[in-house]
C-alpha cells in the first residue's frame, strides 16, 4: 500500500489561493482576448451542434483547446531569486496587473516551470555548497583531515548524484572539485 504523505497546510493554502485567482476577472479577461471557434465533428463524421473553442498560446503561437491552456504569471509568484518570502508577498504577486499575465499552453508552461525550478535549485545548491566549502576550509586550517569527515563526503555525494538532472552540471562539477580538494 502506498504511504500517504503528511498533510501540508501551506500547500493547501497556496492551492486554495491559486484556485481563487484562476476565477478572477483579470484571468477571464486574459483568456477572452484570444478565442476562436472551429467546427467540431462527431466520431461518425457528422458535424456537432456546438463548435470547439480554441485559444492561442502567447509563447509558441499554437491554437489549442481551452483545457490545454493556462494563464501564467510572466514574473513568477514565488520569486526565483528569493523563494517564498511570506503570505503577503505571495498574495501581492498572485493578484497582479494584467500586464504580468499571459496565456500559455501546457507544453510551454511545463518548459517554463522546469526552467524556473532548475534556477531555484541552482541558487539553493550553490548556497549549500558554499557552506560545505567553508567547513572544509575551516577543517583544513585547523589541521583536521576533512577526508575523515564522513558527513562532508556524504553531503558531497548528494550533489554528485545529480548528474542526470539537465541544468545542474555546474553543481555536480563544483561538488566533484570539493571532493577532490579533500582527497589531497
Amino acid at each position: 500500500m502506498k504511504k500517504k504523505p503528511p498533510y501540508n497546510q501551506n500547500a493547501a493554502i497556496r492551492g486554495a489561493l491559486r484556485r481563487a485567482f484562476a476565477r478572477s476577472p483579470v484571468v477571464q479577461e486574459v483568456m477572452a482576448e484570444s478565442r476562436r471557434e472551429v467546427p467540431k465533428y462527431k466520431k461518425d463524421g457528422t458535424r456537432a451542434k456546438k463548435n470547439a473553442v480554441q485559444r492561442q498560446c502567447q509563447t509558441c503561437g499554437q491554437w489549442v483547446g481551452s483545457t490545454k491552456l493556462n494563464v501564467d504569471h510572466v514574473n513568477p509568484v514565488i520569486s526565483v531569486d528569493d523563494g517564498f518570502v511570506d503570505w503577503n508577498a505571495f498574495i501581492d504577486r498572485l493578484w497582479c496587473a494584467k500586464s504580468n499575465l499571459h496565456r500559455i499552453c501546457l507544453v510551454c508552461h511545463n518548459i517554463k516551470t522546469a526552467a524556473e525550478r532548475i534556477m531555484r535549485l541552482r541558487i539553493k545548491y550553490n548556497k549549500e555548497l558554499d557552506i560545505i566549502k567553508q567547513s572544509i576550509t575551516v577543517e583544513i586550517q585547523s589541521g583536521i583531515n576533512p577526508l575523515k569527515s564522513k558527513q562532508i563526503k556524504k553531503e558531497l555525494a548528494k550533489y554528485i548524484a545529480k548528474k542526470k538532472i539537465i541544468g545542474l552540471e555546474e553543481i555536480v562539477q563544483r561538488a566533484q572539485l570539493l571532493r577532490d580538494r579533500i582527497k589531497l
